[in-house]
């Protein structure tokens, strides 16, 4: 029975890319503690909703890439492509998954924050997953699939979807999948290419990849910066906090784009964790 339950909770960690949902949920969290200042059972709700809704997403992105997949190295192991999950079972798996997510948004929290849900699942797998065969400006259209989930978490806990606040951390999330977007390409390029991507590894070379991943963790600190200005944060210790680790990562980035060789692991660590700090920061500020 045990190992029945281990290898269920491992399938669904592979069909939902667990890492992303978990990113994704973090994200969504946030925006809730930013505007309702308190964790309760509104963000335990909503967190869940859009942890399934995004996990659901991903399993649809396999669903839909699959033969492409069994194309590169770093995919080809993937339940469908390596043969130990059926892509009909993938489809059926991603629809329940998401519309219980949706569901949970929509009773649990309220209609906006389902409708932003499902309107992330459409922007990813609807526009981003096909545009990536087709221009290499996928790029930019994916980074807004990161900057919805926050605007969910907002909603779900009263917030207005425009408001100045919640709209800057969302553009905060925007430009920060840009470079990251652009790391993940100049590692896995060449299998991209394979697969039948449109990649900015045709068009540019690595020496021009890693000044426009610098320029654009440049203007992901700037936007952080931008944030305590707007009068987003109140505390004066969060926003020196802020302040540190944005000249902390752009002076990383500036060291690691200089070596010849890019130490792609520790980019991606890097960058990550400078995300993952900042919306820590954010969210204590909120319950402080």
């Amino acid at each position: 029975m045990l190992s029945k339950i281990k290898k269920s909770l491992g399938l669904f960690a592979e069909l939902s890319k667990i890492k992303i949902p978990f990113a994704v949920s973090i994200s969504s969290l946030t925006g809730y503690l930013v505007y309702s200042g308190r964790f309760d059972m509104g963000a335990l709700i909503s967190t869940m909703g859009v942890f399934l809704l995004a996990g659901g997403s991903a399993a649809l992105n396999q669903y839909q890439e699959y033969h492409l997949d069994a194309k590169m190295k770093r995919t080809q192991n993937r339940p469908i492509p390596s043969g130990r999950f059926s892509s009909l079972h993938t489809l059926i798996f991603s629809i329940i998954v998401s519309l219980t997510g949706a569901l949970i948004l929509l009773f649990g929290n309220n209609l906006t924050a389902c409708l932003i849900g499902l309107l992330t699942l459409l922007w990813y797998n609807g526009i981003y997953t096909p545009m990536k065969r087709k221009t290499v400006f996928a790029v930019l259209a994916g980074a807004f699939v990161g900057a919805f989930p926050p605007m969910i978490g907002w909603t779900a806990a009263g917030g207005y979807v425009f408001d100045s606040a919640i709209v800057l951390i969302a553009m905060l999330l925007f430009i920060w999948q840009v470079p990251h977007f652009i790391l993940l390409l100049l590692k896995f390029g060449p299998e991209y290419e394979v697969a039948g991507f449109s990649t900015l590894t045709t068009y540019f070379s690595e020496g021009q990849l890693k000044k426009l991943i610098f320029i654009w963790v440049l203007a992901t600190a700037f936007a952080v910066m931008i944030i305590p200005v707007a009068g987003v944060i109140s505390s004066g210790i969060i926003v020196a906090a802020l302040l540190v680790s944005s000249f902390w990562i752009v002076y990383s980035f500036f060291v690691l784009m200089r070596k010849p060789q890019l130490n792609m692991r520790k980019a991606f660590m890097q960058i990550n964790m400078f995300l993952l700090i900042v919306l820590i920061l954010f969210s204590v500020d909120s319950l402080i």
